[in-house]
Protein backbone atom coordinates (compact mmCIF):
# COMPACT_ATOMS: atom_id res chain seq x y z
CA UNK A 1 0.00 0.00 0.00
CA UNK A 2 1.42 3.37 -1.02
CA UNK A 3 1.64 6.02 1.69
CA UNK A 4 0.25 9.44 0.88
CA UNK A 5 1.37 12.66 2.46
CA UNK A 6 -0.92 14.29 4.98
CA UNK A 7 -1.93 17.92 4.69
CA UNK A 8 0.61 18.85 7.40
CA UNK A 9 3.41 17.05 5.53
CA UNK A 10 2.51 18.78 2.26
CA UNK A 11 2.45 22.12 4.09
CA UNK A 12 5.87 21.42 5.64
CA UNK A 13 7.36 20.65 2.23
CA UNK A 14 5.82 23.82 0.79
CA UNK A 15 7.12 25.89 3.74
CA UNK A 16 10.63 24.46 3.44
CA UNK A 17 10.64 25.17 -0.31
CA UNK A 18 9.50 28.74 0.37
CA UNK A 19 12.10 29.34 3.10
CA UNK A 20 14.88 28.20 0.77
CA UNK A 21 13.50 30.20 -2.17
CA UNK A 22 13.26 33.30 0.04
CA UNK A 23 16.92 32.75 0.97
CA UNK A 24 17.89 32.84 -2.70
CA UNK A 25 18.07 29.16 -3.60
CA UNK A 26 16.50 27.86 -6.81
CA UNK A 27 14.55 24.80 -5.68
CA UNK A 28 14.06 22.14 -8.34
CA UNK A 29 10.51 20.82 -8.83
CA UNK A 30 11.51 17.15 -8.79
CA UNK A 31 13.00 14.70 -6.33
CA UNK A 32 16.40 14.56 -8.02
CA UNK A 33 17.60 17.49 -10.06
CA UNK A 34 19.09 16.03 -13.24
CA UNK A 35 21.26 19.09 -13.84
CA UNK A 36 22.35 19.33 -10.23
CA UNK A 37 21.10 21.88 -7.75
CA UNK A 38 18.73 21.80 -4.81
CA UNK A 39 15.96 19.20 -4.54
CA UNK A 40 13.23 19.07 -1.89
CA UNK A 41 10.67 16.30 -1.38
CA UNK A 42 8.62 14.60 1.32
CA UNK A 43 9.68 11.11 2.39
CA UNK A 44 7.07 9.37 4.59
CA UNK A 45 8.57 8.31 7.90
CA UNK A 46 11.53 10.69 7.66
CA UNK A 47 10.20 14.16 6.88
CA UNK A 48 11.13 16.65 4.19
CA UNK A 49 14.38 15.78 2.44
CA UNK A 50 16.68 18.52 1.15
CA UNK A 51 19.55 17.51 -1.13
CA UNK A 52 22.07 19.57 -3.07
CA UNK A 53 24.28 18.09 -5.74
CA UNK A 54 25.96 18.52 -9.08
CA UNK A 55 25.66 16.51 -12.25
CA UNK A 56 29.09 17.55 -13.48
CA UNK A 57 31.69 14.91 -14.19
CA UNK A 58 34.39 15.55 -11.62
CA UNK A 59 38.12 14.95 -11.86
CA UNK A 60 39.99 13.83 -8.73
CA UNK A 61 41.09 17.45 -8.18
CA UNK A 62 37.51 18.73 -8.58
CA UNK A 63 36.12 16.17 -6.11
CA UNK A 64 38.03 17.85 -3.27
CA UNK A 65 36.76 21.28 -4.30
CA UNK A 66 33.21 19.91 -4.67
CA UNK A 67 33.35 18.33 -1.20
CA UNK A 68 34.30 21.73 0.25
CA UNK A 69 31.53 23.49 -1.65
CA UNK A 70 28.99 20.83 -0.61
CA UNK A 71 30.02 21.35 3.03
CA UNK A 72 29.52 25.12 2.73
CA UNK A 73 26.11 24.70 1.04
CA UNK A 74 25.04 22.15 3.67
CA UNK A 75 25.99 24.60 6.44
CA UNK A 76 24.03 27.38 4.72
CA UNK A 77 20.97 25.16 4.28
CA UNK A 78 21.09 23.97 7.91
CA UNK A 79 21.41 27.55 9.16
CA UNK A 80 18.53 28.86 7.04
CA UNK A 81 16.22 26.03 8.06
CA UNK A 82 17.16 26.13 11.76
CA UNK A 83 16.63 29.89 11.87
CA UNK A 84 13.20 29.31 10.31
CA UNK A 85 12.37 27.10 13.31
CA UNK A 86 12.78 23.62 11.82
CA UNK A 87 14.63 20.63 13.26
CA UNK A 88 17.34 19.53 10.83
CA UNK A 89 19.39 16.35 10.89
CA UNK A 90 21.79 14.83 8.39
CA UNK A 91 21.33 11.49 6.69
CA UNK A 92 23.54 9.49 4.33
CA UNK A 93 26.73 11.09 5.63
CA UNK A 94 25.39 14.59 5.10
CA UNK A 95 24.19 14.07 1.53
CA UNK A 96 20.60 14.65 2.67
CA UNK A 97 19.15 16.98 5.26
CA UNK A 98 15.96 15.76 6.94
CA UNK A 99 13.64 18.56 8.05
CA UNK A 100 10.88 18.17 10.64
CA UNK A 101 8.90 20.47 12.91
Amino acid sequence: MMETASSDEVDLERQVRQALTDAGFAVEPSMAAEEGGLSVWHDPGRGVVVMWGTSAELSAKDRVKYRNIRTAVRLALRTILAEAGYHVREDFDGLELIVTL
